[in-house]
């Protein structure tokens, strides 16, 4: 792993916060209490190929996901599926079982940027429709210099590190 490139510190005042964000080059961390969970964000191509062909989904060929240093899922795009720019795209999670629940997904779109966590017993953490703008004017304009000041809708039953996996991936949907 590299040296951190930049942190930041988010949702300070709800429940289940705060949430500290450590992005590297090769790498995103979400820590919310004791548990951190890193998403490998490392393009494992040959180099020519990646200078051939800059625009890549990472997600194509499975993301890896580590809970506190050991790696227990991967994050695949469903191929032959929308792209996420009007409609929502999906994201698979395979892995561990203690981890994964059952018929765990990413749905997440563009405009207006949308991401939610779910499983076969519902929805885990989801973005406020109208949040986007509003995180976004506040992080640039505000003097406060906070990053998203409203918090995700979050179920009562979510554990901290699939709260952590769902901002490691709207970091990376962000970046």
């Amino acid at each position: 792993m590299t040296e951190v490139s930049h942190t930041q510190r988010f949702f300070r005042w709800t429940r289940w916060g705060p949430v500290h964000i450590a992005r590297r080059r090769d790498a995103i961390d979400a820590t919310i209490g004791d548990v951190t969970v890193t998403m490998d964000i490392t393009d494992r191509r040959p180099v020519r190929e990646q200078q051939e062909s800059r625009f890549h989904d990472l997600f194509a060929d499975g993301v890896p996901i580590a809970l506190n240093g050991r790696q227990v899922a991967t994050v695949s795009s469903v191929p032959n599926g929308p792209v996420g720019l009007l409609r929502r795209q999906r994201h698979e999670i395979t892995g561990d079982p203690s981890f994964v629940l059952p018929g765990m997904h990413f749905t997440n779109r563009a405009l207006p940027t949308l991401l939610t966590l779910r499983c076969d017993a519902g929805t885990l953490v989801s973005s406020r429709r109208w949040a986007s703008p509003i995180n976004m004017a506040v992080a640039e304009w505000s003097f406060v210099r906070e990053y998203d000041i409203i918090a995700p809708r979050v179920a009562r039953d979510t554990r901290p590190e699939h709260i952590a996996l769902w901002m490691v991936m709207s970091q990376k949907q962000s970046w």
